[in-house]
């Protein structure tokens, strides 16, 4: 296939998620450069002996009605099964419903007890309408204002420490109004008591594909935005804003006016070679993220836990999160066998050396019976999985996107942008940017 033009109007770095909306929702001329061999970033699907696995977790959630009709339109509702979620936790050698904070019933005696009257003292202690300005700035304080501390100590503090690298006292309370389900007290009782398991979250149901993983949704959005305009294997490494080029990896260089980025935002202000603010130098060196490291397991024989995945709060496991496809689609893996993600709070250990844990871990939680049930078990990195939003980083993230507009770039997606988001959020913001993009044309 021939390369990308030496010169484009928009060039679109990137053919996740993001730039593959931007591109599809672009009415003029736009090309995208991809480093990898093919299209979809982090939504991606793998296969291993008739196992398949996603790049983790990729269960598609649409609240938007335009992508909502997007993705339908592409693939057709018969392609997706809607799944209710099964959730729970993991603790204290039992599983308790998810939310943790509204369904403590079956935990020990005394976990009950120290987290509901936890609960009550918290919300018995504070106006029953406070001002965001008002909320404790740490997400420890702001989880023990509005939850106790039992159920802190019990399971928010240690599981968000696992999830994302740092003490839950590093993070700022403001990422979390949308993503952390804050029940009523009368909710929280019935719950500790076992009158009603509380279904919340924004993820309580998603779509999935009937066969084949995710990466038949990147798949679809490439062949809508054309594959004449997708360039594979053309990874950008130089990138010069007062002459409007970027250089590839083989020397060869593309001309554009307007620049669309998805790499990692670090990454990418690293990368440019033409003068940047020492502001900006200043404020990239703030920003902070927490790779995940995961296990893609083939397990032989049926998995003995409904669930699609399980939170792991307990500090004694090396796993924060244990995702199980085949519960949500039994073809992800071959007849009577299980594919399982497991992503690890331990990212230091040598993967070798932690396996037999997490082994021991599966069989724990009852997932196997024994290790011999493991087929296989295979380790797999994702920098800058997790943005850390800690007290630098809506300060330092909004000096660089401030600039970046001033020299006529955007940034988008989870990486681009520097966010927690989902997969509808990478495409929503694919199509603001081809929003403006056109603004810009006028």
């Amino acid at each position: 296939m021939p390369g990308p033009a030496s010169s484009t109007k928009t060039l679109i770095i990137g053919a996740g998620l993001a730039g593959l909306s931007c591109a599809l929702h672009h009415e003029g001329e736009a090309q995208i450069l991809e480093a990898g061999g093919r299209v979809g970033g982090k939504a991606t699907t793998e296969r291993h002996e008739g196992f398949t696995f996603d790049v983790t977790g990729h269960w598609l959630h649409l609240r938007d009605p335009d992508i909502e009709r997007l993705v339908l339109d592409m693939l057709g509702e018969d392609h997706f099964t809607m799944v209710d979620r099964i959730s729970r936790i993991w603790s204290s050698g039992v599983y308790t419903e998810y939310p943790f904070q509204a369904n403590v019933h079956g935990l020990p005696p005394a976990v009950v007890h120290e987290c509901l009257m936890g609960a009550i003292e918290a919300i018995t202690g504070r106006p029953e309408t406070v001002a965001l300005e008002d909320e404790p700035e740490n997400f420890a304080d702001w989880i023990r204002f509005y939850f106790g501390e039992g159920i802190a100590r019990h399971f928010m503090v240690p599981y968000n420490a696992k999830l994302w690298g740092v003490d839950a006292t590093e993070i700022t309370s403001r990422w979390c109004q949308r993503f952390v389900p804050r029940p009523k007290l009368e909710d929280i009782v019935a719950g500790a008591v076992g009158h009603k398991a509380i279904r919340m979250g924004y993820n309580a149901r998603f779509r999935y594909p009937k066969a084949g993983g995710i990466e038949s949704l990147p798949e679809a959005l490439g062949d809508r935005v054309g594959r004449e305009r997708i360039f594979l294997n053309q990874a950008a490494r130089r990138f010069d804003l007062d002459a409007r080029t970027v250089t590839l990896a083989d020397g060869r260089t593309v001309k554009f006016a307007h620049l669309v980025n998805t790499m990692a935002l670090t990454k990418f202000i690293d990368a440019i070679d033409s003068p940047v603010p020492q502001a900006v130098r200043d404020a990239r060196a703030k920003l902070r993220a927490t790779e995940t490291v995961y296990f893609n397991v083939g397990v032989e024989g049926p998995v003995g836990q409904p669930d699609h995945w399980i939170y792991v709060p307990e500090l004694e496991w090396p796993m924060y999160r244990v995702g199980v496809f085949s519960n949500a689609i039994p073809a992800m893996a071959p007849a009577g066998c299980g594919s399982l993600y497991v992503e690890m709070a331990d990212r230091t250990t040598p993967a070798e050396a932690i396996a037999p844990k997490v082994t021991e871990g599966l069989v724990a939680m009852g997932l196997i019976e024994s290790a011999a049930q493991v087929r296989f078990m295979h380790p797999r990195r994702i920098p800058n999985a997790y943005v850390v939003y800690d007290f630098n980083y809506h300060a330092a993230r909004q000096t660089i996107h401030d600039w970046l507009a001033t020299q006529g770039v955007q940034s988008i997606g989870r990486y681009g942008d520097w966010n927690y988001s989902s997969m509808e959020d990478a495409m929503i913001d694919g199509r603001r940017a081809a929003h403006r993009l056109r603004e810009l044309s006028a």
